[in-house]
């Protein structure tokens, strides 16, 4: 048995027994009927029914989970917390047109709305076993302190971990796209000229600022840096950024060659290449998540593993939005760590199974040999360890072994969906998509029972959110012929992208 220590006996503790426990460990155990114990946010034992008795006197929360399977809360590396007031606005259009439309849904947005906003894509989160995110907030047409604020408090209050990571770029749209201007429409020319630049500095005081006031002694709440994309930066905004992520300490979580027209952007003369540049300014490393990384040559898969990046790979997105596919089997074949985000709201659920398992089949159709094909388990353990990885929580979320932290999902799997039973790391990836969360618990505290959000007044956020995309969407019928310019032009420039451009394919091509 394990040894009492002398801080357990005034201490409240939970056991979860019974289930199907698939612990993610170094071991990778899966046991049937097991149990699992924490106290004071942290797991103190897992393993077979009967195998630790708590210290004598102890106060236990007793949940039966037989029928069920007992996991770590999963983790999504990739969400944009303002797109939640955006569902059901996007279709049918490439990248470089759904950003324009984006950027106008996101814009001038009160506190309270991003607030709401982060709150409604918590509710999808928990509800499907998700219990750690990064957030790559955005903020339009400037971050402040009170919107980032706002954000921050719409975690904390949900009781998530979370990593918010604000969004920043100092290059005007058409300065981040292989786009002629003169293709353009000169009134949609001169209102692009009247856009002030945004300020830097205010972003980078903002940001280290709310980091030296963030005050969560279990590191549930953080902060990374979001500087956005390397073609939409600035050389002065990368190497500002390099230097107050030396000194903060922080991470960075940033879009990385999403769609060939962002590959178009590299200088003619280019030797290096977008991530062995970030490398050498101290931009890519361990502590540095690079999302999407579909139009990568062999330059920036090597440096990315030098570097020591991990991507975060939105499969359903980036079909979505017919950005391409990413060279998954490939990055793990280099080594390089990978983890899974759901992206945008208005992209798709926040949840992240589905987008899992639609990693793996696309992979598959990529590579004809089945001997490299990943199998449920690797997909699973990968992004339970990736996301834990770029969350800076590697060995501490992602896993159900004694000293990580308490983050545990419940899934019920006496439904239809699952009945008969058979292997549960199968089930977990290709029959669930989230919706039987039963319970999950982060940081030892519960904060989904039966189902139900318990630190979220869901009917009370989702008609303020409803209210809330009124008005955005208001907002954005004010701006459709603005929008709408666009639309020709850009789709002529992608179509001519994709004719004319050599080297690498990441497009599905069938004859």
């Amino acid at each position: 048995m394990p040894e009492e220590r002398p801080g357990d006996k005034v201490e409240d503790w939970t056991a979860i027994r019974g289930g199907t426990v698939l612990c993610f460990d170094d071991r990778d155990r899966t046991i049937e009927g097991g149990e699992v114990w924490f106290a004071g946010g942290e797991i103190r034992h897992v393993g077979a029914a009967g195998s630790f008795r708590p210290p004598e006197g102890a106060r236990v929360q007793a949940v039966d989970a037989a029928g069920r399977l007992v996991l770590p809360g999963l983790v999504n590396a990739h969400t944009h917390s303002y797109s939640a007031l955006l569902k059901g606005t996007v279709d049918a259009v490439p990248l470089d047109l759904y950003m324009v439309r984006a950027m106008a849904g996101g814009a001038d947005r009160t506190p309270r709305e991003a607030y709401v906003a982060a709150q409604v894509d918590c509710l999808t989160l928990l509800k499907t076993g998700v219990t750690s995110v990064i957030d790559h907030y955005s903020q339009r047409p400037a971050l402040t302190a009170e919107g980032l604020d706002a954000a921050l408090a719409a975690y904390r209050d949900a009781g998530m971990r979370a990593r918010i990571a604000p969004m920043f770029a100092d290059l005007p749209f058409l300065d981040t796209v292989p786009l002629d201007p003169a293709a353009l429409p000169a009134s949609l020319r001169r209102r692009y000229a009247s856009f002030a630049p945004p300020d830097a500095g205010g972003y980078f005081e903002i940001v280290e600022r709310a980091a030296a006031g963030l005050d969560d002694a279990g590191g549930r709440i953080g902060l990374l840096y979001g500087v956005d994309g390397p073609q939409r930066c600035s050389r002065e905004l990368l190497e500002r950024t390099a230097d107050s992520k030396a000194r903060t300490g922080l991470g960075l979580h940033t879009h990385m060659l999403e769609a060939r027209t962002q590959a178009a952007m590299r200088p003619p003369d280019d030797a290096e290449g977008f991530v062995a540049r970030l490398a050498r300014m101290g931009l890519a490393d361990d502590r540095s998540s690079f999302v999407h990384f579909v139009w990568t040559d062999d330059r920036d898969i090597g440096a990315a593993r030098e570097a020591g990046v991990t991507v975060v790979h939105p499969a359903p997105s980036n079909m979505m939005l017919g950005s391409g596919i990413c060279p998954l089997l490939r990055l793990v074949r280099e080594g390089i760590p990978v983890a899974f985000g759901s992206d945008g709201s208005n992209c798709g659920p926040a949840g992240l199974l589905e987008v899992v398992r639609t990693s793996a089949w696309l992979a598959r159709v990529t590579e004809p040999d089945p001997d490299r094909w990943i199998d449920a388990r690797g997909m699973l353990r990968r992004a339970m360890s990736g996301g834990a990885r770029a969350l800076g929580a590697a060995g501490r979320i992602g896993v159900l072994a004694p000293g990580a932290r308490a983050d545990v999902a419940v899934i019920d799997t006496r439904t239809h969906w699952h009945r008969p039973m058979g292997d549960p790391w199968l089930h977990l990836l290709y029959y669930e998509s989230g919706a039987g969360t039963e319970h999950v618990w982060v940081d030892g505290a519960q904060v989904v029972s039966g189902g139900r959000v318990l630190t979220i007044d869901e009917e009370a956020v989702l008609a303020e959110a409803e209210e809330a995309a009124r008005s955005c969407a208001a907002r954005v019928g004010g701006l459709e012929a603005f929008i709408d310019a666009h639309r020709e032009p850009v789709r002529a420039m992608v179509v001519d992208i994709h004719r004319r451009a050599a080297g690498i394919q990441r497009l599905a091509r069938l004859e």
